[in-house]
């Protein structure tokens, strides 16, 4: 079974890629301080003081062990790893199962390579090391006194490798693209002086002297508002070379990965929301110092290549050599593109030499693709990396076969996710959480739709919520009403439905319409059709995204996919779908 332990965020658990509930405040209390001493026993008196403090109650001891044994419970062979020793308790964790322990490796690596001046290398082991980051150390616990040190130690390495991968950004000469990042970072830790020291260099190098000069004055009046200080020796000594204009300031390293390393990934969805363990799963596997390829597919509208575009933009920095990106829908000599942006001069047409060149161009690069929109696994297989720390990361309708490739499917969204969602897009819905909640449940979970909901109420601003609830609730309305600004959810659904080839496909589809769940079996008797082939046809829509399996090796289609298979008629059937809408 694969087990994360998290503590570089919230405090998590996750079996299978699945979260794991951890119970009480207390019981989270008592994994942090065990995660925090990895492979050690924690002494029964310390863990007594993590979880009561000054003042534990006469019967603390015995809570310790209540608490143990419902740790032991819940935690994924909780009984092996959860070991009681005569003066405390230790937790036992495999390798690679906590992120710190991933976190630290890479950070090694990176500052290793930093200290001797490989930037490239520098940035990749530290990207990687900060991939792993979900926010602060334990931040849902931080309250806890008990376990403040030992989570200052940490969080003090999380912000030192920040710093140093800004810093390794800064000599492979990404000065403009550090500036923003760098004042972000500057204004939530505003006493640290190394952000500050980065971002005058950055911007004295991007030809913003004022600026550099500015940032300076502005840490001095910082710290001797709130310190009593002047800033240091070191920093004194860059605010007099930018005031001298010292050539030894534009000095950038010279590394195999250019100022011209192509950065082209469209913008991030500013609402993306959910998808916490797909993110995860999807950076884990970008994470790793070798070739990998991943497939997001899903149903039309389940946003996969927002969720593509997420993980692509939080990973960026573990790819200092570039980041690609093709809509497969709009191109079709993908390599010799992609050998383009790389630096080729001169192209072979063809393919065969085109997929060597870029086999030969990728190795040892850490360069991440994004194909959006694939539909056919043949002409991507040359695209693939053969060594090196490349990845790709494919979206697709539908899981693809190619060797060494892992698939993540992308479903709807939660209800408290697509409820989140809609009233991020269209605030004013919150004050109305009923008709919120229906229009989220009329939206099935399904990005597209939500968002067009969104839209529509963002834009329409003297109409209530109650009054889009109240248009979306008919069905034979729904997909009429789900459409503006130029897009539409039955014109999505008709696009999905446009790869079916298959007429026995086809038909089954629009029968699937007619039914709220049937076995092939009864398909096969309804269609007049054999069952093996019915089945392969029913199978066939779910590869495609269309249709989904249900209870009982049954099939259905998703909530708004229905609706638009109704809009197509009646298959021609033997049997009438409406003596099977009951059937189990």
């Amino acid at each position: 079974m694969s087990v994360e332990f998290r503590v570089l965020g919230r405090i998590e658990v996750r079996a299978c890629g699945t979260s794991v509930a951890l119970g009480s405040l207390k019981q989270r209390l008592l994994l942090a301080a065990l995660l925090l001493n990895p492979g050690r026993t924690v002494p029964i008196r310390r863990l007594v003081r993590v979880l009561w403090g000054d003042e534990p109650p006469m019967s603390a001891v015995a809570n310790l062990r209540t608490y143990a044994n419902r740790l032991r419970q819940v935690l994924p062979d909780g009984a092996r790893r959860l070991a009681g020793r005569q003066a405390g308790y230790e937790l036992v964790l495999q390798p690679g199962e906590l992120d710190l322990h991933l976190f630290t490796e890479r950070a090694d690596a990176g500052r290793t390579a930093l200290a001797c001046g490989d930037h490239a290398t520098a940035v990749r082991h530290l990207g990687e090391a900060l991939s792993a980051c979900r926010g602060a150390v334990l931040e849902d616990l931080a309250d806890c006194d008990a376990l403040a040190a030992s989570i200052a130690q940490v969080e003090e390495l999380r912000l030192t490798v920040v710093e140093d991968h800004l810093d390794a950004r800064l000599g492979l000469g990404e000065h403009r693209e550090v500036i923003t990042p760098l004042r972000e970072f500057a204004a939530e830790h505003p006493l640290r002086e190394r952000p500050r020291a980065h971002l005058m260099t950055a911007l004295y190098r991007s030809g913003d002297l004022a600026g550099a000069l500015s940032v300076y004055a502005d840490y001095r009046r910082v710290i001797a508002d709130r310190l009593g200080l002047e800033p240091s020796p070191d920093l004194v000594k860059l605010h007099q070379s930018v005031l001298d204009r010292d050539p030894g300031l534009t000095a950038v390293v010279t590394a195999r990965t250019s100022l011209h390393a192509p950065r082209e990934l469209p913008a991030r969805c500013r609402s993306f929301t959910g998808r916490d363990a797909e993110v995860a799963r999807l950076q884990a596997m970008l994470a790793r110092n070798e070739p990998a390829v991943a497939v997001v597919h899903g149903p039309c509208g389940a946003g996969k290549s927002a969720l593509a575009l997420e993980v692509a933009h939080r990973a960026a920095p573990v790819f200092p050599d570039g980041q690609l990106y093709i809509d497969l829908r709009h191109e079709t000599r993908v390599a010799h593109r992609l050998l383009r942006h790389l630096g080729a001069a001169d192209v072979p047409h063809a393919v065969d030499e085109t997929a060597t060149l870029l086999r030969s161009r990728l190795a040892d690069r850490a360069v991440l693709v994004v194909l959006d929109g694939a539909t056919d696994p043949a002409p991507l297989r040359d695209l693939l990396p053969a060594t090196g720390p490349c990845a790709v990361l494919i979206t697709s309708r539908s899981p693809l076969l190619l060797d060494g490739a892992q698939h993540v499917r992308v479903g709807p969204l939660s209800d408290v996710d697509g409820l989140e969602l809609l009233t991020r897009l269209a605030p004013g819905a919150a004050s109305e959480p009923a008709a919120a909640t229906r229009i989220a449940r009329y939206c099935h979970g399904i990005p597209l739709a939500l968002h067009i909901a969104g839209a529509i109420l963002a834009h329409r601003p003297g109409r209530s919520a109650s009054w889009l609830a109240d248009r979306l609730a008919s069905d034979r309305r729904r997909l009429s009403e789900l459409s503006f600004g130029g897009e539409s959810v039955r014109a999505a659904c008709a696009t999905a439905f446009g790869a079916v080839t298959d007429p026995l496909a086809a038909t089954a589809f629009r029968f699937l319409g007619r039914s709220d769940t049937c076995d092939a079996a009864t398909a096969a008797l309804a269609l007049g059709t054999g069952l093996l082939e019915t089945e392969a046809a029913l199978d066939q829509l779910v590869d495609l995204g269309l249709a989904e399996w249900g209870d009982g090796d049954t099939y259905r289609l998703p909530g708004l996919m229905r609706l638009f298979a109704a809009e197509l008629g009646p298959p021609r059937c033997r049997t009438t779908a409406s003596s099977l809408r009951q059937h189990p």
